[in-house]
């Protein structure tokens, strides 16, 4: 799939960018890789906001944020062409309600219309970055492979708080027990899942990816154990202490039998996440029969020219629609004919 050209009105500042002092941003896009420039406070992130609200994952902060001051609300539309040739159209109030062809559909089911992968700044490095960074790259992929994924980690994380308020009034937890281990365990064996289907597209001799704790059982299986066992600990920490909150994606080179951000240079960690990055897009790719689009946010920061060719190499032959925010070209000038930039008014 890609964006053929998205429309923005009375979103965030964009309005205040727009070169041609018009209400409506309109931006064609190309089907390529698309560099939005422009110095900090230009409105980049917030161009590959409507992006990300487009594509099913939502504003990067609260949606009445993402109004223009003095607006009553945002409007977002765009136009999309590939696998399936839709118009898609966005409005943001207290809330975001989302239409393909006019017709109202869940975030759910824009998702997989449109499959997408996106990476802010405090996210894009993979190795290095926290572990719930990591489990919210494996999150987004069981969003597009397991339909429910989504609701039910919102509902796990709703029993995950009434069980924590339960421990520190004092009362027994129990009647979240159920409820707690049949969710979080589904969640746990969806995560595995679907870095197992991952793995299967990586050849053994470069890395492996995997889920810890190791599970001997189903998830349901070890959270009942695990809840049991830890009970008493549980009741003086005042919260949960097992749980898909607890998961760590750890990623170990073969060569050295060591955790990645232990064996490899700055560089080899960034070619590494965009490989990972790359064969997910595969696998989305091979599961809902469309191509994805990619959003980054300032994807070549401390990337050196090496660097950033071999970014620009790997990225151009995937074929796909590319979004990436730069301060300026990461690029050298050779690329700029196979490049669509976009820029923005300082």
């Amino acid at each position: 799939m890609r964006f053929d050209y998205t429309l923005a009105a009375d979103f965030r500042n964009l309005s205040l960018r727009n070169a041609n002092q018009s209400p409506v941003l309109k931006i064609k896009w190309e089907p390529g890789i698309n560099l939005i420039l422009g110095p900090n406070g230009s409105g980049k992130t917030n161009l590959l906001e409507t992006l990300s609200i487009l594509t099913g994952w939502g504003a990067f902060t609260k949606t009445h944020n993402a109004i223009e001051w003095g607006k009553q609300n945002a409007r977002l539309s765009a136009h999309l062409s590939g696998e399936e040739d839709f118009s898609l159209s966005a409005e943001i109030s207290s809330r975001t309600s989302v239409r393909i062809n006019d017709k109202t559909v869940s975030f759910t089911d824009l998702r997989l219309s449109l499959p997408s992968i996106i990476f802010l700044t405090g996210s894009v490095n993979l190795i290095d970055a926290s572990p719930s960074s990591r489990r919210l790259f494996i999150d987004r992929l069981c969003s597009l492979f397991y339909p429910p994924f989504a609701k039910r980690l919102a509902e796990f994380k709703y029993i995950s708080r009434s069980r924590a308020a339960l421990l520190r009034q004092g009362k027994s937890p129990d009647v979240t027990l159920i409820p707690f281990c049949k969710l979080g365990g589904w969640i746990m064996d969806a995560r595995r899942e679907a870095v197992s289907l991952l793995m299967k597209m990586i050849p053994e001799d470069k890395f492996t990816l995997q889920f810890m704790p190791l599970l001997r059982t189903s998830g349901e299986e070890y959270l009942l154990e695990m809840l049991k066992k830890n009970s008493r600990r549980e009741s003086f920490a005042l919260h949960p202490l097992d749980g898909p909150n607890y998961d760590e994606l750890s990623i170990i080179i073969t060569e050295t039998h060591r955790p990645a951000y232990e064996s490899l240079s700055r560089g080899q960690k960034r070619r590494l996440i965009l490989y990972i990055i790359i064969t997910a897009g595969k696998l989305i790719a091979m599961k809902l029969k469309r191509e994805p689009v990619l959003l980054f946010d300032d994807l070549t920061a401390e990337l050196d020219s090496e660097g950033r060719e071999f970014t620009y190499r790997e990225l151009e032959k995937t074929k796909w629609q590319v979004f990436i925010t730069a301060p300026e070209n990461p690029f050298s000038q050779k690329r700029n004919k196979s490049v669509n930039i976009i820029m923005m008014p300082g």
